[in-house]
């Protein structure tokens, strides 16, 4: 019986005629273009790519359930809250049924403030060269005409956050906790769990200090909304309530929208180039408000495509018109925290 020889990966490459260089190339990282020398190895099995995975961000913006009805019509809601009136002591002698009051109500505007249209190129012949087969062909496709609905709602997302981060919608504007620096971790979320279970509960009682307009009004718990910073909200679960109790477990507070951060990135562009990006707003930690105040509503949101029959492309292009605002006189409060010596 003769003996096993083992060949090197050198000997098997030249018993081949491969190049020498292929076992080297085969080891350098991925690249994002498809280069030809990668081709002179795969040639003699097939001709093309014989397998394609296609990934896209999924993403759900969280603050689409609070949107209201839709505008189909028009351009501008006007929303009216309707106030109690003041109570006075019964007088006897004052018999006159006949004397005039007047209600008192507060009107409120707001227009569409935000337009956005995407749009995405399809070259259908140039696709079709790269794929095997029409299903691989309709994955593509399909993965990017999605993104144009995945970016219309992370941008939704976004525009929220930016109308969140605005101090004129909040009773007191941005508010300050000042927190020791020298408590404990423990201590530090103790007292930011605190602030936060006292708003809430002080949402629920019917008092004038906890909106903008400054009307007499309450919110139930079921609808008071916390949007924290995870970081924080990570904290208070596991530093103060030991991951035995949680801000979601315990009667404190059901709705929580945990965010990285309330400031967003603005970018300059300049010939279709990012030249400059600015983070724009105050990055307070934490906000409570009421989910009736969300005054969202879809005014556009369309779908369509033109095929360019010599240039063998296809134009896609999605629309989202929305009024995005918050309603002055529903509870809504918003904290700053400062670490004081």
């Amino acid at each position: 019986m003769s003996a096993v020889t083992n060949l090197s990966n050198s000997e098997i490459v030249a018993s081949l005629g491969l190049p020498s260089t292929i076992i080297d190339d085969l080891r350098t990282a991925q690249s994002s273009t498809y280069e030809g020398k990668m081709n002179e190895f795969l040639t003699p099995l097939v001709n093309k790519i014989v397998y394609q995975k296609v990934d896209k961000l999924v993403f759900s913006n969280p603050f689409k359930k609070y949107d209201g009805y839709p505008v189909d019509y028009g351009d501008t809601i006007e929303n009216i809250f309707v106030e109690c009136p003041d109570g006075y002591t019964f007088d006897k002698d004052d018999t006159d049924p006949f004397k005039k009051y007047t209600p008192s109500v507060k009107p409120l505007y707001k227009s569409i403030n935000y337009q956005m249209q995407y749009t995405t190129t399809i070259q259908d012949v140039l696709m079709k060269h790269a794929c095997l087969n029409q299903y691989g062909f309709m994955e593509l496709v399909n993965s990017i005409i999605d993104t144009l609905g995945t970016k219309k709602s992370v941008d939704e997302y976004t525009a929220t956050l930016s109308m969140l981060n605005d101090a004129n919608i909040y009773a007191g504007g941005f508010e300050t906790l000042s927190i020791p620096s020298a408590d404990t971790s423990f201590d530090k979320y103790k007292a930011i769990t605190q602030k936060i279970v006292d708003t809430v509960s002080d949402f629920s009682i019917p008092c004038k200090s906890n909106n903008k307009l400054g009307v007499l009004t309450a919110c139930p718990k079921n609808k008071c909304l916390l949007i924290i910073k995870y970081d924080i909200l990570n904290h208070i679960n596991l530093d103060y309530l030991a991951g035995v109790f949680n801000l979601s477990k315990v009667d404190l507070i059901n709705n929580i929208i945990p965010i990285r951060s309330f400031d967003t990135i603005k970018n300059t562009i300049a010939s279709g180039v990012v030249t400059d990006s600015v983070n724009v707003g105050d990055n307070i930690d934490f906000a409570i408000l009421d989910t009736d105040g969300f005054d969202n509503h879809v005014c556009l949101d369309d779908s369509g495509m033109i095929y360019n029959p010599k240039g063998k492309y296809t134009n896609h292009f999605t629309n989202l018109w929305k009024i995005i605002s918050y309603k002055y006189f529903k509870n809504a409060r918003a904290f700053k925290i400062s670490y004081t010596a």
